[in-house]
């Protein structure tokens, strides 16, 4: 929480004299001695009212910071009341016990109950000023606090819909697409026809995907087919997948889609030499695997792949790992595991 301002050592200087000046004047308006402001208003007994404001003030500051700390310990509502009744019973003890000395020691006379039942009323006003002070503030903290929280969150989701947004469209792909149907719309009308096949099942599959959390792997190989033989029609390195993999594992959509484009994108275009993409499993993940020649300013690292990272997370402890081991990079994705409640 932030610090409230009654723990300003200037706020913890200068508030006694205001508070015990008031209770001082209210004081002398109860006992109707306000004639006596023109003679003493600097009288003894006015630095006797700032001093025990200076005390009740530090008593409860004390006590605000001995029940923040046992807040894990006792429920809000009984740590309120115990708050009160501590910081009035002090109060009372403290203003009692200071006036008895004084009207025993300085007036020479022992105070009646009248006196003590004044002085501890205005002084026990005081004590609960501070307390309602604190958990006024704390309220007030704690509902700025779940706006800003709310705010913070509503941001959060508004970027998560546009990276989703943007990664459904693809516009990279989207254009370079477009643009090679345009050229082969002209000298090769069926190859060009064929694209279009590739394209829109590709994006037949991204868009229909944004609400399923989990689909069966062979559905994700059948459309990456497709996206391979639509990579094959723009000037990056001709792909050749090899698939050896069960049938039976789920996997997040898109992953194998994003996986690949990515790789493709990364590696020199050349129109000499293929990229060979294999695709296997172990015991505990499904494996991507292929032999790099990367551009330089477009080396795939963990960083590039957050996305999938974190849909992963939601359904597994297992990490997406990614290694490098004799020219042959490979980046592994958990198995996961079916179940019919997720879909709900």
């Amino acid at each position: 929480m932030i610090r409230l301002f009654i723990h300003h050592p200037l706020f913890r200087l200068l508030s006694p004299l205001f508070s015990g000046t008031l209770v001082y004047l209210l004081i002398l308006l109860i006992n109707n001695n306000i004639e006596q402001l023109k003679e003493t208003f600097l009288g003894q007994e006015l630095y006797v009212c700032i001093g025990l404001a200076y005390l009740i003030q530090e008593l409860v500051r004390l006590s605000l910071l001995l029940f923040k700390k046992m807040n894990a310990v006792i429920s809000f509502l009984f740590r309120v009341a115990i708050q009160i009744l501590v910081s009035v019973g002090a109060t009372i003890f403290l203003v009692s016990t200071a006036m008895f000395l004084y009207f025993k020691l300085v007036l020479l006379y022992t105070p009646n109950l009248r006196e003590l039942y004044v002085f501890n009323i205005l002084f026990s006003c005081i004590a609960l000023v501070y307390v309602v002070l604190y958990f006024g503030h704390y309220f007030l903290y704690r509902i700025n606090t779940e706006k800003l929280k709310k705010e913070v969150d509503a941001k959060n989701q508004i970027e998560e819909d546009f990276v989703r947004f943007k990664k459904g469209i693809n516009p990279d792909l989207l254009f370079e697409s477009l643009e090679a149907m345009l050229v082969l719309m002209k000298k090769e009308p069926d190859r060009a026809e064929q694209l279009s096949d590739h394209f829109s099942t590709v994006y037949r599959y991204i868009l229909s995907r944004g609400n399923i959390e989990l689909v069966p792997l062979t559905d994700e190989l059948k459309v990456l087919d497709e996206l391979v033989a639509l990579l094959n029609h723009l000037p990056y390195r001709r792909i050749v997948l090899k698939k050896t993999v069960s049938p039976e594992n789920w996997l997040v959509p898109t992953s194998f889609l994003t996986l690949t484009e990515h790789i493709v994108r990364s590696n020199i275009p050349s129109e000499n030499k293929q990229l060979e993409l294999v695709i296997t499993e172990d015991e505990k993940n499904i494996l991507l695997k292929y032999r790099p020649e990367e551009r330089l300013q477009m080396i795939p690292s963990k960083e590039h792949f957050t996305d999938i990272e974190r849909s992963y997370s939601f359904y597994t402890d297992s990490k997406v790992r990614f290694h490098h081991v004799d020219q042959i990079k490979t980046i592994a994705l958990p198995k996961l595991n079916y179940h019919e409640s997720s879909h709900h």
